[in-house]
């Protein structure tokens, strides 16, 4: 059975609508903002609750008042649409043609991916009389399509973005990225420290550069990563 209940988000889309790099820029009519869909189900009264939000880490709702009722989406082999044609997912990318909240091109609709849910940590070894002192974050979560966790230390700027691109229009990758910005100034043409880069599909991802040491597992069914890890 498809399973309609998820967070969808266009960063892939508006990341490649304005970086600055030709050879990964695409040009559009008019640039897509950066949104986020959540889309749950209410089982009392049989309906799917449509929650919008734009920016990084969904900073801001645009609206969480649209529903749409069970009967009005059909279940498709590769996903699912909408009777009125607004919505259509197919094989976990969802497009987005109508929403009264914003303005959308008909011909060039929100490209939205499902987003899968990382849970990770970071540490970082402070200037201590013991050298292998670390400060120490855990129980965090990231999703894989342009989300940011930043390091909690005073005096110190480090935020870990977690995101799959494609690279020169070809290449599907998935991303972790440090940066030495706090999270607020990081933007879609920042620069990272270092980042390292592995296949979509991959469920652990990290990188260790002494100063800063980061690790991500793919949240599913008896994941195992260092936050729930049994000794």
């Amino acid at each position: 059975m498809t399973h309609i209940s998820a967070h969808y988000n266009n960063f892939q889309q508006y990341w490649a609508e304005h970086t600055v790099d030709e050879l990964h820029r695409v040009n559009t009519k008019a640039q897509h903002r950066h949104l986020h869909l959540s889309i749950g189900f209410d089982s009392e009264s049989q309906q799917y609750i449509l929650s919008l939000y734009e920016g990084r880490n969904e900073a801001t709702c645009v609206t969480s008042e649209h529903l749409i009722a069970q009967d009005d989406l059909q279940i498709t082999a590769k996903g699912f649409t909408a009777l009125d044609g607004a919505i259509v997912c197919e094989d976990d990318t969802l497009y987005l043609y109508q929403w009264d909240a914003i303005e959308i091109l008909t011909d060039e609709p929100y490209v939205m991916k499902q987003c899968r849910y990382f849970s990770g940590w970071i540490q970082y070894p402070p200037e201590a009389v013991l050298p292998d002192e670390l400060y120490s974050q855990r129980d965090l979560v990231l999703h894989d399509q342009g989300a940011m966790v930043e390091l909690d230390v005073d005096g110190v700027d480090y935020t870990v973005e977690l995101t799959q691109l494609v690279y020169a229009h070809t290449l599907y990758i998935m991303k972790l990225a440090i940066y030495d910005l706090p999270l607020s100034e990081v933007g879609i043409n920042s620069k990272a420290i270092s980042y390292t880069w592995t296949n979509p599909e991959a469920t652990r991802i990290g990188i260790n550069l002494r100063k800063v040491i980061t690790g991500w597992t793919l949240m599913e069914d008896d994941y195992i990563n260092s936050n729930n890890l049994k000794t």
